[in-house]
């Protein structure tokens, strides 16, 4: 069956490109080799994976032959990837003019494709559809074996440009030359859905399943088609199979739907993990719905799971330590997030530090993680806006400033930076210039969103009323988010409106708001601060949250818990010259002599022994992934075939789920990198008596 996937227009340089390059890389189209410049930038972008390299390659041949329509395609390819799109443009003008379709053989269809997509890059959809348009009308007579490709492209355009009916007249044109298009029905499908029409949305896409029950999309317009219905079950289902299908479902987009039915959701995704043959996804897209209900305990349990499972893994560390966040457990949030940035430090994970920081009341290393993120990437204004917050907080009212002033000098579109210089300026008595930075939070602020601080400059304007519109705006957008309520609880605090800031306040915690160390540090509490009544509802819900840190196992005290108990296997190794071990190892079952090089990234496998594990059962197709790019220990680039290993067992330490490349020149059976070995934990080499000890 011919099927068209719905695409990101990035896509289409992998699609005319490698058909290009099939073809180029052999001879042109009268029956000559190309140009050696051209033959090798082909052979640097296909083979070596080296854009750049491609890139100085085809300028040297357009030097040589300047009307060569193969090189000024494969150019335009390469200019699209590095954003240069005026220069594609340009260059794509010229190939209209100079092209020869007989001789280069090249359509005039695909320059105007091309056009197309780059016009699309650069969110200009009116030239897009046009564009477009004059390739769909060539491609019938001079490119029909992408005539497919081109209509489901220009129908896209149509339909982000709003013209659905046009895009209709496309999809059904699609189908009238290929019924069995699912690209078609799944575009049909959303019009449908966008236009109220969802129990026909669904019957469409039941039968594009019966087409092809692989394909992702299906599942995704039946996911908002029966939620639009009020079925919010079968919507759940849809969004859990369009997960499953397509590695490119937004995990954001079907957890919001599973937060309308949450029991169910829940036991959905676990019967998922319970009957996939790899359940990581499940039980990780489970942890993120805990975490989103705020039952942050609970995703901490399965993130424990997931370690336990699969090794020491930054991305369980970084999202756990954000659980341990919510329930105030900083000392392990700051205990995770040091294990990330021990493994791959970074912006975020310093930004993070910092918080954990703040919120734990050591003001003075929350400003050293926010210099040391400030480091790490100087252009970053929340960083300066972040430290400057800290600074005030300890009494340094004149580094507060300069940090504002540099964030703002930075980027001068930071609203938020705006406003705490405004707060700052206020506290100094000096007036105009503190409305003219409010003032300008209200011009650049104009985006109901999370984060949005609009409505704090129009309360210090005087501009009351439209600073509660706006935060109603902003609660409508995500009525759930309890973060909003505890701003509309701030809001009315700086406003003297006790009674609605209370009530606000209760709301956000009955929604799950639970940062207790915020609110004590939080400045737009303290106009009801001492009031009685905020301290016995503050009081309450401490006490419950306390009961359930309690329940769940984390101690008497939020800061504590008990440690976790760390588990140490000790195996024999046997050395060998240029760093590397042999150790003992189960692969599936399967008793293998593993090499541990300390050397190389990534996990390779011999093709004799996957092949043996193939035939005799230890691999199944399913564990067949695809392609991968990986490193060698001597720095080359290769290509290998990617296999999954379901268990990789190294005395007790057990990983699950071990990528490795299939190579066919290694002679060892099975190569970890120090990467993968250390998902198992601290790895130590005993020298002295040849062992090698994993602490996790």
């Amino acid at each position: 069956m011919k099927r068209i996937l719905i695409i990101l227009s990035a896509l289409l340089i992998l699609c005319c490109g490698q058909a290009l390059a099939q073809k180029n890389t052999k001879s042109g189209s009268d029956g000559q080799r190309l140009g050696y410049n051209l033959q090798k930038a082909w052979d640097a972008l296909e083979e070596e994976n080296n854009p750049d390299k491609a890139y100085d390659l085809v300028k040297k041949a357009l030097g040589e032959t300047p009307d060569d329509v193969n090189a000024i395609i494969l150019e335009v390819r390469l200019m699209r990837g590095r954003r240069e799109y005026g220069d594609a443009l340009s260059e794509l003008n010229r190939a209209l003019k100079v092209n020869k379709p007989k001789k280069s053989g090249i359509p005039m269809s695909t320059l105007h494709w091309w056009k197309g997509h780059i016009y699309n890059d650069m969110r200009d959809k009116s030239k897009a559809v046009n564009a477009l348009r004059t390739a769909y009308g060539l491609a019938p007579k001079d490119n029909r074996d992408n005539l497919q490709g081109i209509s489901f492209d220009y129908a896209q355009a149509l339909y982000l440009s709003g013209d659905l009916d046009g895009a209709d007249v496309i999809y059904n044109h699609m189908l009238a030359e290929d019924e069995t298009d699912a690209g078609a029905m799944v575009g049909l499908a959303r019009t449908m859905v966008d236009r109220g029409q969802n129990c026909e949305a669904v019957a469409l896409m039941d039968k594009c399943q019966k087409l092809d029950m692989e394909y992702g999309q299906p599942y995704r317009f039946k996911m908002y088609a029966y939620d639009k219905l009020g079925e919010t079950s079968k919507a759940i289902d849809a969004g859990l199979g369009w997960l499953d299908k397509d590695q490119n479902a937004v995990v954001d987009t079907v957890l919001a739907v599973c937060e309308k039915r949450p029991s169910y959701a829940e036991a959905a995704i676990k019967d998922k993990a319970k009957n996939d043959d790899d359940p990581f996804q499940w039980k990780v897209l489970l942890a993120e719905f805990y975490s989103n209900i705020h039952k942050y305990a609970e995703a901490i349990k399965v993130y424990d799971e997931l370690e336990a499972g699969y090794g020491q893994m930054a991305e369980i560390f970084y999202y756990r330590s954000g659980c341990y966040d919510e329930l105030g457990l900083y000392d392990r949030a700051i205990a995770d997030i040091t294990k990330v940035i021990e493994k791959d430090r970074d912006m975020y994970s310093l930004s993070m530090l910092g918080d954990y920081h703040r919120l734990s009341g050591d003001l003075e290393s929350a400003i050293k993680d926010f210099t040391e993120a400030i480091d790490e990437a100087p252009k970053e204004a929340f960083n300066y806006y972040r430290r400057g917050w800290c600074k005030e907080m300890a009494g340094d009212r004149k580094g507060a400033m300069e940090d504002y002033d540099t964030g703002l000098e930075i980027n001068d579109d930071y609203p938020y930076l705006y406003l705490k210089r405004g707060k700052l300026l206020l506290l100094e008595g000096r007036e105009d210039e503190a409305r003219r930075d409010f003032g300008e939070v209200v011009k650049r602020d104009t985006v109901v969103k999370d984060g949005s601080c609009r409505q704090y400059a129009l309360h210090f304007l005087g501009r009351d009323k439209e600073a509660e519109e706006w935060m109603d705006r902003i609660i409508a957008s995500e009525p759930s988010d309890a973060g909003h309520y505890y701003d509309r609880a701030c809001l009315f605090a700086r406003m003297g409106r006790i009674k609605e800031s209370l009530a606000a306040l209760r709301t956000s915690f009955e929604k799950g708001y639970r940062s207790f160390a915020h609110i004590n540090m939080d400045d737009d509490m303290d106009p009801i601060r001492d009031i009685p009544a905020f301290k016995d509802l503050v009081a309450e819900y401490k006490v419950i949250h306390q009961k359930y840190l309690e329940d769940n196992g984390f101690g008497e005290k939020s800061g504590s818990g008990e440690a976790k108990e760390q588990m140490t296997v000790e195996v024999a190794l046997k050395r060998h010259s240029g760093g590397t071990f042999e150790i003992p190892c189960d692969i599936n079952g399967l008793p293998l002599q593993m090499i541990f090089d300390t050397g190389a990234s990534d996990v390779t496998i011999s093709s004799v022994e996957a092949n043996f594990m193939l035939k005799n059962g230890y691999l199944s197709n399913r564990d067949i992934k695809g392609k991968k790019y990986y490193q060698t220990a001597n720095g080359q680039i290769s290509e290998g075939t990617v296999v999954t290993l379901r268990e990789v067992r190294i005395g007790d330490a057990v990983l699950h789920n071990v990528d490795a490349s299939v190579v066919g020149s290694q002679k060892a059976p099975l190569l970890l990198g120090q990467s993968a070995m250390e998902r198992f934990g601290t790895i130590t080499i005993d020298n002295q008596n040849n062992r090698l000890i994993i602490r996790r």
